[in-house]
């Protein structure tokens, strides 16, 4: 047995999948041990119920089996922002996989850090047959439609969405697509071209939960059996599904604290070449050496693998030769050792272009838990299979696999028609130390959210019973995962809790997320406190700040310590609002003040206020008075950054806009007057408030994540926590299927718009424009002000909105301008502009040429 090239390791941190029977890997898993197959044999009712004409289910050789996905239907459009009749149409191919990379990315505890980052996209997909079944879009539509329909836009389409800036590339090999992609993937993170990658594979089956016909002599089973590499093996039995893993190198991944599923140790791809009966066959040269290229690559020999998860498709063709093949790569190493094959297939059917993703997945969790479940449906092997003093043997009952003498390593074969092979060798991970869940009793923050709220409490209840019912995991390492592993979304909450047990006592509580809204801080020096040491040794700025002799420049220089703090964060204020000595502070970090001009400004509006109250000399506030006009006169304000709430003048300086000296001096004015501590706004922050300790510091931040805030948690938390198994986010279930009735039979083409009125017609222009958004984007209810982003528009989209402008209005609308206007009452603006335009320029020409006429000599 040779030594691994560890420098070649990749990790699968992530994993997510939709098959047959199972709507996540857990589900899978549970179904694989439980040794079941979930193939839907369905009887007349059930075909009936499942509009299946009756001219196809009593055709000759019609089988009523299906290995269908719960749910392809559905799709929560909103999330991805994507607008309602763009869905309508889209690719189920296309929903299914978006929803599971997203999955799979939270699951690796990294989809709420991979935007923006280099995350490379692989793979591919079935060809479209729900594009067939719609009906034939209008011309406006038309080039939209196609280039939606085209299967190698679902990468282009992941990497959009999910913001991933790694190579998005298209994988299509037909059977052998997801193990192509997932070996291409790897060879991307090896050259360093991306730091993670997604790899998978769909394939959808339409019409979908149907039978199939089965002809004589074709690779269909005609009992709806699949039997892999068994001595009655008929044929193969077609199923729909998705899987999607996340890759990473394995060096990164430990040094980040991910969850490592499995280590992917070697993989390969090859093709049979002419070496074949024909051009479907395959042939036992080739898979053979794709084999041993990928054991070669991982430093590893056929002595190693303890299982082997075969591509068994249950036909009499492959199957034979794919155990010739298995022998063959054995031989060549000498190998004897005992090695079980599976074949999932006999359990959800294949799935062709995913069928290498279902497999992998099994293999993963088969050399993570230590466990090889059945292959089900296999009694005999094969009369003219050799596997004599081979060590082969075909897995028929669960059993397990022990790390007794060598570690668990498994090989994963896919095998496309057209002879593009593939083969992956994985291994489990043994981590160096595997500490159990330890509470440090340290205040964290938890954050949770999501697209509507339905989703959220959804999404609430289920973390609530994983955390109640589970396995112990520390509050920092839950933490972590929510903070860095979760998509923020829209409608947010966040607790500040020291245990797992505090949190899901916290999360049965019933309460409304709360949403985004533009962040306003309050600044009152009069509330400032000495911070305790353990805020001060996390933010080391606090520490001169408290050193400071005077309680008023103590209290300035904290709150700036603050300030700076939480934009390093990446909390951005829209307002500032203060009270007194506080407004200099706020205006000092808004930058419309220097900073040392504020702070002697400060001072000296505390030292005022605090003669008048004692009833001191009132010269010596008008002194002071008197240097704060010429501070502020020697160095003027300039420009804020965010907006400025005086609460002792009641006035409100904008963002952008340079305030008055005047400003601030009637500020200092104030000083003199008598009055108790101003009462801070209800939705606003309370800066200074929050500087008392760690918990009180950690609830501020919560609260400017709750409103928007995208923070820098790794700053924010330190430490090492590690990515734990939590609930997924729960799509809302959207129905969004343009085929109407059996889906054989295309839906009718809309109704065509109205008549169209003349161009210079009196008529609402807005009201047209409204109409035109809500049946091109499928949004019911459009408001004036509504976003053309925010409902999922784009240039494709607005491209369907110009064309309907110039068939109802008669004007041409440059597509750029048209976008820029962002909202139907900009672009009703637009087309009146344009048309008044048009309008003047042809009476100018119509006179023009009336002249022209008339000096004319005929």
């Amino acid at each position: 047995m040779s030594v691994q090239n560890l420098d070649r390791a990749v990790a699968v941190i992530g994993m997510a999948c939709r098959l047959p029977g199972a709507r996540d890997v857990d589900a899978y898993w549970s179904n694989l041990l439980a040794g079941n197959h979930f193939l839907d044999r369905l009887d007349e009712t059930s075909l009936r119920d499942r509009g299946v004409p009756r001219d196809r289910s009593g055709r000759e050789g019609y089988v009523g089996v299906s290995g269908a996905v719960d749910g392809v239907e559905h799709f929560d459009a909103s999330f991805f922002g994507i607008a309602p009749a763009e869905a309508d149409t889209l690719d189920p191919q296309h929903r299914l996989f978006l929803e599971e990379a997203l999955h799979a990315l939270e699951d690796a505890g990294w989809a709420g850090r991979a935007a923006g980052r280099r995350v490379g996209v692989f793979c591919g997909s079935g060809e479209n047959r729900y594009g067939r079944l719609l009906p034939e879009p209008d011309e406006a539509a038309g080039s939209h439609r196609r280039m939606s329909d085209a299967p190698a836009m679902l990468p282009l389409r992941v990497s959009y969405h999910l913001d991933l800036r790694g190579p998005s590339v298209f994988v299509s090999t037909q059977c052998s697509t997801g193990l192509t992609a997932v070996h291409m993937a790897r060879q991307s993170l090896l050259a360093g071209d991306c730091d993670i990658a997604l790899a998978g594979a769909v394939s959808v089956q339409l019409p979908h939960e149907h039978g199939y016909v089965a002809r004589e002599s074709a690779i269909l089973s005609p009992d709806g059996v699949l039997r892999p590499f068994d001595r009655d093996a008929s044929g193969t039995v077609p199923g729909s599904g998705v899987g999607v893993v996340v890759l990473r190198p394995l060096a990164a991944a430990l040094r980040d604290g991910d969850r490592v599923h499995a280590v992917l140790h070697g993989s390969a791809v090859n093709n049979d070449g002419s070496g074949r009966q024909s051009f479907a066959a395959p042939s036992v040269d080739g898979q053979r050496d794709v084999i041993l290229a990928a054991l070669a690559d991982a430093r590893l020999d056929s002595r190693s693998i303890g299982y082997v998860e075969a591509h068994g498709t249950g036909t009499a063709l492959g199957d034979p030769i794919e155990l010739a093949a298995l022998r063959e790569a054995r031989e060549r190493t000498g190998a004897d050792t005992p090695c079980a094959v599976g074949a999932v297939k006999s359990s959800i059917g294949h799935l062709d272009t995913a069928a290498g993703m279902a497999g992998l997945i099994k293999a993963v969790l088969c050399v993570r838990e230590g466990v090889i479940p059945a292959t089900v449906n296999h009694r005999e092997l094969l009369p003219s299979a050799d596997l004599e003093g081979t060590g082969l043997y075909v897995n028929t009952r669960c059993r397990p696999w022990p790390d007794d003498e060598h570690p668990r390593y498994a090989g994963v074969s896919a095998l496309g028609v057209g002879g593009t092979n593939a083969h992956i060798v994985i291994g489990r991970h043994v981590p160096a130390s595997e500490p159990g869940a330890v509470e440090d009793g340290v205040p964290h923050v938890l954050p949770l959210s999501a697209r509507d709220a339905e989703s959220f409490h959804r999404l609430r209840e289920r973390l609530a019973d994983a955390l109640a019912g589970g396995p112990d995991r520390a509050c920092a390492d839950v933490s972590r995962t929510l903070q860095d592993g979760r998509m923020p979304r829209e409608l947010r909450r966040a607790w500040v809790v020291s245990t797992t047990s505090e949190f899901a006592t916290q999360l049965k509580d019933a309460s409304d997320p709360v949403a985004a809204a533009p962040l306003e801080g309050a600044v009152d020096l009069g509330t400032a406190v000495r911070p305790e040491p353990s805020l001060a040794d996390r933010i080391p700025a606090l520490h001169t700040a408290v050193d400071h002799s005077d309680p008023v420049g103590r209290g300035f220089l904290l709150g700036r310590a603050a300030l700076a703090e939480l934009a390093v964060l990446g909390v951005r204020f829209a307002t500032l609002t203060a009270h007194g000595a506080g407004e200099y502070l706020a205006a000092a970090c808004a930058g419309a003040l220097d900073h040392e001009v504020a702070l002697r400004c400060a001072v000296r509006y505390e030292t005022i206020r605090a003669v008048v109250q004692d009833g001191g000399d009132l010269s010596v506030a008008e002194e002071h008075l008197a240097a704060i006009t010429a501070d502020l006169r020697t160095h003027p304000p300039t420009s804020p950054d965010c907006a400025l709430r005086s609460l002792s003048l009641g006035e409100m300086v904008p963002a952008g806009r340079v305030p008055s000296a005047d400003h601030f001096l009637d500020v200092a004015q104030t000083s003199v007057m008598a009055g108790g501590p101003a009462t801070l706004p209800a939705d606003a922050v309370d800066l200074m408030g929050a500087l008392s300790s760690w918990e009180d510091w950690l609830t501020l931040v919560a609260r400017c994540w709750e409103r928007g805030a995208d923070l820098d948690w790794a700053r924010l938390r330190g430490g090492s926590p590690r990515t734990v198994d939590l609930p997924r986010y729960p799509f809302a279930e959207r129905r969004h299927w343009a085929i109407n009735g059996p889906a054989e039979t295309a839906a009718e083409p809309p109704a065509p718009v109205g008549p169209v009125p003349a161009a210079g017609a009196e008529q609402d222009v807005r009201a047209v424009v409204m109409e035109i958004w809500e049946s091109v984007l499928g949004v019911q209810d459009v408001e004036p002000d509504a976003d053309f982003f925010a409902l999922g528009g784009h240039s494709l989209v607005a491209a369907q909105i110009t064309a309907r402008l110039w068939e109802r209005l008669g004007v041409r609308v440059p597509l750029g301008d048209l976008m820029d206007a962002e909202t139907p009452e900009g672009m009703a603006e637009l087309v009146r502009e344009l048309r008044a335009s048009a309008e003047l320029y042809d009476r100018l020409t119509t006179s023009h040429r009336a002249e022209m006429t008339e000096s004319f000599e005929l």
